[in-house]
């Protein structure tokens, strides 16, 4: 997940960039410069994303069925209620 974020991410910058440049007329020596740079700047911040999430999905995995994660005390625990609805005649 963490190198896929990251591909996707760098990919996304990388064609937004060149494209952002050629509207912009720039030079396509300075489009290419920027555009591979935003390619290794997307996919740091894309492998980084994909580790937090990769974290998150670990910690509720392996938490014990019932138990909640976060810092809420046990103060806003939802339980499952049943209404009963009287049967109209």
């Amino acid at each position: 997940m963490v190198q896929l974020c990251g591909v996707c991410c760098g990919l996304l910058l990388f064609s937004a960039m060149i494209i952002c440049g050629l509207l912009s007329g720039n030079a396509v020596e300075v489009i290419i410069l920027r555009a591979v740079g935003g390619l290794f700047g997307g996919l740091l911040l894309g492998m980084l994303t994909g580790w937090v999430g990769t974290l998150i999905v670990e910690e509720n995995v392996d938490a014990p069925e019932g138990e909640t994660t976060g810092d809420d005390d046990g103060a806003a625990q939802s339980e499952a209620v049943a209404i009963e609805v009287p049967a109209q005649s």
